[in-house]
């Protein structure tokens, strides 16, 4: 048996097919010549146009097609995929899955190695808890609050605080100035 992935490229002459129905069928026509001509070549039922030869026949209307077109064609199990010589195939689904399959080991140790930062950030923040020095010290220094109350007035955080916060989840929400500050 021949090659599974079977390449070649054709001339197809489209005026002859196209000459023999009326004028506002001829890029029609001028489609089934091209999926009758590969199949034929091919030796295959199934033919599949790609967008940038589909898109070059209707280009000039309904009623004036080109008179020939060079394609290249790709026989792939039991289909062929025509498109046009300086443009490359679509993907089938195989080869999707293929290129998916290699990129997920990539995304695995991301995430590995996402997971291991956060599981030392959390063992400090443990570390600290079991000592005792996490509390208010700390608390006071990430939020920039005095959590003692021996401070009257509040510290507003700059918007540069604000978002290095909430992306340590210490802030969820906005935090309002205080009413005294407000005048």
């Amino acid at each position: 048996m021949a090659d599974k992935n079977l390449e070649r490229e054709y001339v197809i002459p489209l005026r002859r097919e196209f000459i023999k129905v009326p004028t506002y069928k001829k890029t029609k026509k001028a489609v089934t010549a091209i999926r009758e001509f590969v199949s034929k070549h091919m030796k295959v039922k199934d033919v599949k146009i790609g967008p940038h030869l589909n898109e070059l026949v209707w280009s000039r209307g309904m009623k004036n097609p080109l008179p020939r077109v060079k394609v290249k064609t790709r026989k792939i199990d039991d289909y062929a995929q025509v498109e046009l010589v300086d443009k490359n195939f679509q993907e089938t689904k195989e080869e999707k899955e293929a290129k998916e399959k290699k990129k997920k080991p990539k995304e695995d140790k991301k995430e590995e190695a996402e997971k291991t930062q956060k599981e030392k950030e959390q063992e400090q923040e443990n570390k600290l808890l079991k000592e005792g020095k996490v509390g208010e010290e700390v608390l006071e220094k990430e939020s920039g609050h005095d959590t003692k109350g021996e401070g009257k007035k509040k510290k507003e955080l700059t918007k540069e605080e604000e978002e290095k916060l909430r992306s340590q989840k210490i802030i969820t929400q906005k935090q309002k100035p205080h009413k005294s500050l407000k005048k």
